[in-house]
Parts: structure tokens; sequence; C-alpha cells
């Protein structure tokens, strides 16, 4: 690094700390807040550390890039923005872990994350391009979610909201709604973030080059998805009062998933392990309705059922490229554990087509994306998810 980059991180450093000191004037109106004080330390230890840096002249560029007081910054400007505010910075157990929910408003009926990071980055994060351990938006919804559900306040679960200070895809911001979070913030097209729009997030966890496998092993997933009533004509029949299926509705309207996965059946053999066809029965009988029942059986009876522990030899055909599932095979230093998004379930299923050498079709996307990260590629088919409905049509509005 020469003198003048030396010169203008300095000077990058000493603009942070002077934006830090700034920040902490602003939080001083909010004194009378629960954790203010915390939030405070903290920023002042942000500051600290600058001033650390600067003196030792060992500063990087990094330093800055990642500096917390971006994220402090859009706090405070929400704090601003938010009436009724009580808490910030407050700190719940969920299970093994601690969830720190940036604000709660509305006397403890809200909760508030603020993101800070640039949609580019939330986006490229939740398609799976990222290190090990680094959570996804939705992952963290999903936290918020569960967690939220163990601290009733007033008898009632309270709602979640993100906000976005910099902008959210229409396309995340859409599959955070379907969980029920209310999003807030600039929505941007995903063409203007430089990802490809013909290219959702589920393809780009699909295996490339396995045009040659024929074989499909089925996960219960994609059974859901096949005879599902939203996906067998009834998805622009009814408004559910249910968010997610209001947005699968929806989504279903604009890319049907059946024609998706009768092309990709075609000329395959399809399998399914035990396990599999149990699971898909037991969550049919309990919220099938009786379209979704019947077509759940002529499924069945076109897929090959075999023991969860089969394996290739079972089967009747033989792949001219095995290649592929080279980067899945389980070794000594290749293995999953239960535990997050492996559930144990998941685990057998995906196991079992690898074992077979089928492409597994899915729309689990939280097992592909957690076992990709620990190293593991599972060959795979994914697509995106649909719930079984005819049951709730019954209780939604008829808009036709």
């Amino acid at each position: 690094m020469d003198n003048e980059d030396d010169v203008d991180l300095i000077q990058g450093a000493f603009g942070k700390i002077e934006y830090g000191e700034n920040l902490i004037k602003s939080l001083s109106g909010f004194a009378d807040i629960e954790g203010s004080q915390k939030l405070n330390k903290k920023i002042r230890q942000e500051i600290n550390f600058l001033k650390k840096i600067c003196r030792s002249k060992n500063i990087k560029k990094e330093h800055l890039q990642c500096s917390n007081l971006t994220h402090f910054s859009a706090l405070v400007k929400t704090l601003d923005d938010i009436k009724g505010c009580i808490s910030v910075n407050k700190v719940f157990k969920l299970e093994d872990r601690k969830i720190v929910v940036d604000i709660i408003c509305e006397d403890g009926l809200s909760w508030v994350k603020v993101v800070a990071r640039n949609p580019k980055s939330l986006a490229q994060i939740s398609m799976g391009d990222t290190n090990y351990g680094v959570r996804s938006i939705l992952d963290q919804a999903e936290e918020y979610i569960c967690c939220a559900q163990l601290y009733p306040c007033l008898f009632q679960t309270p709602k979640i909201i993100f906000v976005f200070a910099n902008g959210i895809s229409y396309g995340l911001a859409g599959k955070l709604e379907s969980l029920g979070i209310v999003v807030e913030g600039n929505r941007i097209e995903d063409i203007d973030l430089e990802i490809d729009n013909e290219t959702t997030y589920e393809s780009r966890l699909t295996t490339k080059n396995t045009s040659s496998i024929n074989k499909v092993n089925i996960d219960v997933s994609t059974m859901l998805a096949y005879v599902s009533s939203v996906t067998n004509g009834s998805c622009s029949k009814y408004k559910f009062t249910t968010p997610v299926l209001t947005q699968q509705a929806e989504w279903e309207s604009e890319r049907p998933v059946k024609p998706i996965l009768d092309a990709f059946f075609k000329d395959k053999k399809l399998y399914c392990c035990e396990t599999a066809r149990n699971s898909f029965i037991e969550i049919i009988n309990t919220v099938g309705g009786p379209n979704e029942k019947k077509r759940a059986e002529e499924f069945l009876a076109r897929i090959v059922i075999l023991p969860d522990n089969a394996t290739a030899l079972d089967t009747v055909e033989t792949n001219a490229n095995n290649e592929v599932f080279d980067n899945v095979q389980f070794t000594s230093n290749k293995t999953l554990s239960v535990g997050g998004k492996i559930r144990e379930r998941s685990l057998i299923i995906f196991t079992f087509g690898d074992r077979i050498q089928a492409v597994t079709a899915t729309s689990n996307v939280g097992f592909v994306q957690a076992a990709k990260q620990q190293g593991i590629n599972f060959v795979v088919f994914v697509h995106e998810s649909r719930a079984l409905t005819e049951q709730k049509e019954a209780k939604a509005e008829r808009l036709e």
C-alpha cells in the first residue's frame, strides 16, 4: 500500500469516527428507551476501535467496509421514524441461541429488524452464494418467526417488520412476505441487481449437466406440489386468508409448477424411498382434500418405492454420467448431522437419491442450501414449493 492509499484510509477512518460521534448525539434523544445505553456503548466501542487502528497506522480497507456503524446508523434512523418504541437490542432465547431484536414498539406488539446490507448482497446470500455459516435474510426471518411465537404480548404473537435501509429486491421481498413478514424499504427490480431475471433462486440451486441421468428421486415436497389443488387449476379461483397460500397462488399463476415437473419427469423412471412414501401418505390423510387424495393415489402408482437403504443395484437403469455424483458421496470427511435445516427425514430421502444415483426433485431449498454450505452438493432439481390447499379453499373467498 502506498502513502496516498494510507492517507485516504486514515481520512476515511476519521470520517467514520465523526459519523459515530454524531450518532451518539442523535441517540441521546432516546435515553429513556430500554437498551439505548447498551447501543450507545456498542457505538463507542466501534469509535474506539477506529481510533486505535488510526494510532497504530495499521488500517485496512476492510476495517472501514465492515464497520458496524452502518447498521447502527440505520437503526438510529429507524428509531426516529417509528412511534412508540419501548426497547432496542432486546435479547430473547431461542433453543440454544440468542436472538437480538433491533427494536420493539407498539407496546411490544411489533418486532423490528433493521437491515443495512445492500440489496445485491442480500440476494446473493439468499441464493447460497456465501461462505458456510453466513445466514440469509430468509433464515433470519424464520428465526424471528419462531422466536416471536415463544414470546406473545397481550396474548398475541408480535408482528414482525423488516426495514431495509438500502432497499430490497422484489423477489426477496415477496419470499419474506410469503412467510408473513412485513417488508419496508424501496423495492428494486432483480434485473437492476445484475441478477438474471429469468434465472430463479430455485434454478440456481439445481445441479447442472444431469440430462443423461434417467432416474428421479421424488421428495415429499415434490409429491405435495404435484397433487396440490393450487397446481391443478385452482390458483386463480380463491383468495386465501393465509399469506403464504396467497403468495403461492400468485406465483402459480405466473409460474405453474406442474408443467415444469411433467417436462422434467418425461422419459425418466420415478423412485422414492419408504420414508418419503409414508410421510406423504400421512400428510395427505391429515390435511389433503378429496381430490388431492385421489391425485396422490394416482401419482404414487407411477413411482417405484424402494427401501430407504436401497442402492443403484436395486434399480434397472444405468446412468451414462455417474461423475456428477462424485461431489456428493459421503466419506469420513463429508458427513451431515441432523440439526437446523438438516432434518432426519430429509437426510434419509436425499441420501437415498444419492445411493440409487438419481436426481432428487425437491422444493426443500433450506436443506439443499444447508448441505451445500457444508460441502455436500446433492444432485437435485429444485422447484418452487406449493402446499396442499383444498381444505383451505372451503374457508377462502371465491374469486370466480
